[in-house]
């Protein structure tokens, strides 16, 4: 008894270890693997940053607003007749000798630290204003790319998702072709040992059941890879399972989804890069215009030593720069206008292609409609003949060839419903992304 318990418990054991990952799998829902894939979907993680990059242009372009404050160190040693007599001053040790004809003319070398403390603050600047309206928009086009770039991974996941329950199923099929091609052998010996069936069926059957092993082996291989590639998406390195339920999708006329293709973040995105193109031509007009600010500096001067204190002084100045002349100003002009006109032809352009590709897609879900109802039909009809033809094999009135074409025909019907309902609810999403509504659709889907 003690040893019969241990071989028990060895083999829990093994099967523990070396049982196939799938046991282990962790099960979602399809509402689940999106809110997964929304936070850890390794690209709509770095498309963060990018986002991110863009906001810190805008409070880049902001910055420009604020006043600038500077310190700065030089150091002087001069024998310059002009800079010495300067330095003198600003350190305030001019002497009465100082005005000799020999001193101004051959002065001593000296030495002058100086430091100064500067302020600058733009007051009118158009080029500034441009640019922070043009920061801002470039940051509401890379929200709305990213929003896009979301659907983009949704529309993945649930392709994977689908392809996983679509594998599973394909094991199914699989194994009950195994279980029929087994009884079919059994039947083939068993007319065999009775001396009414001749041995070449039992030959057919046996390799007929080889076939359904080598399917099965294949399916399941399949199922393992669609579950890998979900737990991809997903950012995770184990597969992940889904459950048994299909996505809860409905088909509404053709102009819902036409109507809601307006609002598609790409076509929104690509709208505003239109916008920042046309805004940069203002960009480059405002070249002309004419800059106004203010600056001021508060000054030591030593001749001793660093950041020494023997003079000190302020300049308090405003300034106005205006740029009357520069010959590159009318050929940028011309290429941010080209720029926009391209832009322009491409915004139109898309919105061309985003219908087609939403009256394709609707087309293509009535089709996939069509073929699963007869898809399911084939099943049906299938069924039935490999009924009525293993009657027929039983009562020594059809041969095994019958009977096993008559599975395979089966076996082929069945997967092809399977293939038939992925290509449906595939359709459905590709139909949902194309009008931009897919993340809408999910997120008012139940949760689990």
């Amino acid at each position: 008894m003690k040893r019969s318990g241990l071989t028990y418990l060895l083999i829990i054991l093994a099967f523990i270890v070396f049982a196939p990952s799938y046991v282990y799998s962790e099960v979602l829902s399809l509402k689940q693997a999106v809110n997964t894939a929304l936070k850890e979907n390794p690209l709509l993680k770095a498309y963060v940053w990018s986002v991110e990059s863009q906001r810190n242009e805008l409070r880049t372009a902001k910055a420009y607003w604020y006043p600038k404050l500077t310190l700065e160190e030089r150091f002087m040693r001069t024998d310059n007749p002009t800079y010495a007599f300067m330095a003198k001053l600003n350190q305030e040790r001019f002497q009465q000798t100082d005005f000799a004809i020999d001193s101004l003319n051959n002065p001593d070398s000296i030495s002058d630290f100086q430091t100064s403390l500067s302020i600058e603050q733009p007051v009118f600047v158009p080029r500034l204003w441009i640019g922070t309206d043009l920061a801002e928009s470039g940051l509401e086009a890379k929200k709305r790319e990213f929003e896009r770039k979301k659907e983009e991974v949704v529309l993945k996941v649930i392709k994977a998702y689908l392809m996983v329950q679509t594998a599973r199923e394909y094991v199914d099929v699989a194994r009950k072709s195994l279980e029929d091609a087994a009884e079919h052998k059994r039947l083939a010996e068993l007319r065999y040992s009775s001396g009414v069936g001749l041995y070449s069926d039992v030959l057919r059957a046996e390799v007929s059941l080889k076939e359904a092993e080598k399917r099965l082996a294949n399916a399941r291989s399949n199922y393992e890879i669609a579950r890998r590639s979900l737990g991809l998406l997903l950012g995770k390195t184990e597969p992940v399972d889904v459950d048994e339920e299909r996505p809860l999708f409905d088909l509404d006329k053709i102009d819902v989804y036409i109507n809601a293709s307006v609002g598609r973040k790409d076509l929104l995105s690509l709208a505003e890069k239109y916008k920042i193109t046309r805004r940069a031509v203002d960009l480059e007009k405002a070249t002309w215009l004419p800059e106004l600010g203010v600056r001021g500096t508060y000054q030591f001067n030593d001749h001793n030593s660093p950041f020494g204190t023997e003079g000190d002084s302020y300049i308090v100045m405003a300034f106005l720069r205006w740029n009357f002349l520069d010959p590159t100003i009318f050929s940028r002009i011309k290429k941010a206008q080209a720029r926009a006109r391209e832009l322009e032809e491409y915004l139109d352009g898309l919105k061309k292609e985003i219908r087609f590709r939403v009256h394709e897609a609707y087309i293509r879900v009535k089709e996939k409609e069509t073929n699963l109802s007869l898809s399911r039909a084939s099943v049906k009809e299938a069924e039935e003949a490999r009924r009525l033809v293993r009657t027929r094999y039983e009562n020594s009135l059809a041969p095994m060839v019958d009977l096993l074409d008559t599975q395979l025909m089966l076996d082929m019907a069945r997967a092809r419903l399977v293939e038939a309902e992925n290509d449906y609810f595939s359709s459905i999403a590709e139909l949902y992304y194309q009008s931009g509504i897919l993340l809408q659709k999910i997120k008012v889907m139940p949760d689990k």
